[in-house]
């Protein structure tokens, strides 16, 4: 099995849309999700290098557990990262009073990592328009693309050049035989 230096995981969270006057149609997510049991037993710790990086999108709901679950496929949590959403599609949703217009991503290096590299300096907090639901930035990817390749975007909503991509809305790149998770592949 291929093994990745740069690993970008983001999960479909067991998450719901919530009702409300500015979408009233939303009742279902537009695609099949995973319990964090489900996203734990993901084969990340085998796709992944003896020396690589791991890159967890998550929720507000899931960022405790989000935590177990990237030192549970082998990793070492050094940073959560931030994507504030700026205006375009949604800004995020106010709930409780607050609107909702971040994500996070948490950090995880397997093998040594230089403490100052001679690298360009990539942001822990980073602002960039929201698209479409659940959909990354672009900037995200151009950010961290210098810490190597192989790379790998799981659950990928799009294709992108010099990446493997996995997922039911892109034509997946690689073969994870006898894996949980083509079963979720299967769901659609």
């Amino acid at each position: 099995m291929k093994q990745y230096k740069l690993i970008v995981v983001d999960p479909p969270w067991q998450v719901k849309k919530i009702k409300n006057k500015q979408r009233p149609n939303q009742i279902e997510m537009d695609y099949p999700m995973m319990s964090t049991d489900e996203i734990k037993k993901l084969p990340v710790w085998e796709l992944s290098a003896d020396d690589s990086w791991c890159f967890l999108w998550t929720t507000q709901k899931y960022l405790w557990d989000s935590k177990g679950i990237i030192e549970g496929w082998g990793f070492r949590h050094k940073l959560t990262m931030v994507w504030e959403k700026t205006y375009g599609m949604s800004a995020g949703m106010a709930l409780y009073g607050f609107r909702w217009n971040a994500e996070f991503i948490l950090v995880g290096t397997k093998g040594n990592k230089d403490m100052f590299p001679k690298r360009p300096l990539i942001p822990a907090v980073f602002q960039a328009e929201n698209i479409r639901h659940s959909q990354k930035p672009d900037k995200f990817y151009t950010l961290i693309e210098q810490l190597g390749e192989p790379r790998l975007d799981m659950f990928a909503r799009r294709e992108r050049i010099g990446w493997d991509v996995y997922g039911n809305e892109v034509t997946t790149s690689i073969s994870l035989p006898n894996c949980k998770i083509n079963e979720f592949l299967d769901k659609v």
